[in-house]
């Protein structure tokens, strides 16, 4: 009998087992963890190229529009300025002499700001060590490309 009755207090303790195991919650499915995106720098000083690709100055003004033929631009902490230099326009004349912006990249690599006088636009984008854009003025268009050094 007392085989027995320990064979019945093994069945019970097996019972009591499955119908806990069978209660118990696995709590919500595992999610894995979002990927963060890797954060880009395009810090860095890039190197280049500026040409005039339009010119709305006439006359004896058409060399208003030149500027130096090389761009030079310090990324720092995802910004830079630039100045547009006119070393040809008339220092008494109403036209501004020198463009000047504050550039803010965002995290895609475009950027787009006007000229702190608010008569230009610059705006383009890098892409990895590649820098392209335009600035559109009131009387000058230029085109830009550089590269990171």
């Amino acid at each position: 009998m007392h085989d027995g009755m320990v064979r019945l207090a093994n069945n019970i303790i097996i019972i009591i087992i499955i119908a806990i195991g069978g209660c118990a919650t696995s709590g919500p499915p595992l999610v894995p963890p979002t990927p963060t995106a890797a954060v880009v720098s395009f810090d860095g000083n890039y190197r280049g190229s500026i040409q005039l690709t339009s010119s709305g100055v006439s006359g004896g003004q058409t060399g208003w529009c030149d500027t130096p033929p090389t761009i030079s631009l310090s990324l720092q902490k995802g910004a830079f300025n630039y100045v547009l230099t006119h070393p040809n326009v008339p220092k008494d004349s109403s036209y501004s002499l020198s463009p000047t912006f504050a550039v803010v990249v965002a995290p895609d690599g475009s950027f787009n700001a006007t000229s702190q006088n608010g008569e230009a636009q610059m705006a383009g984008r890098i892409t990895g060590s590649h820098l392209a854009g335009r600035i559109d003025g009131t009387a000058c268009g230029y085109a830009f490309a550089a590269e990171r050094s």
